[in-house]
């Protein structure tokens, strides 16, 4: 338990990150085309490259960060609207396994 802390603080911003990026690009086919409209950025590549060269979450232009903000949410509106609709999925004997 001892070891947990130190990963913790030193990694712990990076799995929080990429936590937040698969609860929001990976909850529709609409969020995931966003996400390969947004990952075309040259900005979002360069990020990227430098936090796994790093270990640690860069991004240190306010300016890049904020248009990469509206670009989001640019992304997030195009990929609503012209994403196909997610089809219902529904197993109720796995879902029974699980109660």
């Amino acid at each position: 338990a001892l070891y947990i802390k130190p990963y913790d603080k030193l990694y712990g911003p990076t799995y929080t990150v990429l936590d937040i990026l698969q609860k929001v690009f990976y909850s529709s086919n609409a969020a995931r085309e966003a996400f390969v409209d947004m990952c075309e950025s040259k900005y979002v590549q360069q990020v990227t490259f430098d936090s796994y060269l790093y270990k640690k979450v860069q991004g240190n232009n306010p300016i890049e960060d904020i248009k990469l903000l509206f670009q989001t949410f640019g992304s997030l509106m195009r990929g609503a609207a012209i994403a196909t609709p997610d089809k219902t999925y529904s197993n109720p004997v796995e879902s029974q396994k699980r109660l």
